[in-house]
């Protein structure tokens, strides 16, 4: 009996520690950078600049962790540059501080967010302004985080 009630207790501890090990990898979300965006949605490669003012890491990842909850990104886009013209490269290539945009998401534990830029073929002559781009999410998947 008494080996039969330790057995019990050890396969009820074991069961904690996996249910704890399973909340503990859907307690993050995560945002991917990986460039599988589709191109005829005019989705391009985005770079992520800072989540909530700070670099993200590691460096040269495509997958960046969250904690759930409010987050903002600093995104640059990455757009082909074979949709413009060398002047529009140009000014794209000069542009400094004001070549980033806000991103503001709402992340849930155990999903990651596929960030991308999406190109506004009628406003690609507006590279000053910046109007020919945005930062979207455009797909998020169920994913632990593990």
């Amino acid at each position: 009996m008494n080996s039969m009630f330790h057995r019990v207790q050890l396969v009820l501890a074991l069961s904690l520690l996996a249910a704890s090990g399973l909340a503990a990898a859907q307690s993050c979300a995560r945002v991917s950078t990986f460039d599988v965006a589709p191109r005829n949605d005019k989705l391009y490669r985005a770079v992520l600049i800072a989540v909530d003012e700070h670099t993200p890491g590691p460096a040269h990842s495509h997958s960046y962790r969250l904690t759930p909850g409010r987050h903002v990104l600093k995104v640059a886009e990455a757009i082909d540059s074979k949709q413009f013209i060398g002047a529009q490269n140009r000014e794209r290539d000069g542009r400094r501080g004001d070549r980033y945009k806000l991103l503001e998401i709402e992340a849930e534990a155990g999903y990651t967010y596929f960030l991308a830029a999406r190109f506004h073929l009628e406003h690609r002559n507006e590279i000053r302004t910046g109007a020919y781009w945005e930062p979207v999410i455009w797909k998020q998947r169920e994913v632990p985080c593990g």
